[in-house]
């Protein structure tokens, strides 16, 4: 009966350890997001890098004006991200172009985001059962020494008693402040595609008047409405 006693009290150390370690990978994944969004998201500077490309798009460098969007300082934002696939593949129209943004910002820009994102979560959701683990347990090796032992102190019992619903206190402890965390993060994200989004229109434009100049007028005016309309599905 010791021996079994004893399993259990390693196998509910092992899960304190578990959940320790489940609190830092939590706290990892959610710094290297808000630094991921911090990272994509341009705010005010879009309307200078709109200016650079649009400038060296109306005169027809658009090697130079793809440079600008793949060099420093806004390389690693999801709009010159865009900006650049959208410049290297201008010549299969807009239609086709917008096909691609919507691929590239799904798969290149949103995917590993959200994949994080969804580890924090899974991590919400086993952060409570681990430790519910942990305290049957602490619980079960509790009322092992009870059912072994003539007599048990008082202080002792309590001891295991106390550290089984630490277990379970431990888990709470972790899922919360990262539900909170998940929640914040699933909002910029949303934001992120809607500033993107917005961001991204005004470039378009710039394409449209482009492709436009090369085509008679009537097929100018019937194309315009549908470049007007969002390029990322909301």
């Amino acid at each position: 009966m010791m021996k079994i006693n004893q399993i259990i009290d390693y196998f509910g150390y092992a899960i304190y350890a578990a959940l320790g370690l489940l609190a830092v990978w939590g706290v990892y994944n959610a710094i290297l997001l808000y630094r991921a969004i911090r990272r994509k998201a341009i705010g005010k500077d879009s309307g200078e890098l709109i200016r650079q490309v649009a400038d060296l798009c109306k005169t027809g460098k658009f090697d130079a004006a793809t440079a600008i969007c793949q060099g420093p300082p806004f390389w690693h934002t999801a709009l010159a991200q865009l900006m650049a696939v959208a410049l290297t593949n201008r010549s299969k129209g807009l239609a086709k172009v917008k096909q691609i943004l919507v691929m590239e910002f799904h798969t290149e820009v949103i995917a590993a985001l959200e994949n994080r994102l969804a580890t924090i979560s899974t991590i919400v959701r086993m952060g409570p059962l681990l430790g519910l683990l942990g305290t049957v347990a602490s619980m079960i090796g509790a009322f092992g020494r009870i059912g072994g032992a003539e007599k048990v102190a008082p202080s002792v019992l309590a001891n295991d008693i106390s550290l089984a619903l630490w277990a379970t206190g431990s888990g709470l402890l972790i899922a919360t402040p990262l539900m909170i965390v998940g929640n914040d993060i699933h909002a910029k994200l949303r934001h992120l595609r809607d500033m993107t989004e917005r961001q991204l229109q005004d470039f378009m434009e710039i394409l449209e008047d482009i492709e436009s100049h090369g085509k008679p007028a009537n097929a100018a005016a019937h194309s315009r409405p549908a470049a007007a309309r969002a390029v990322l599905p909301r």
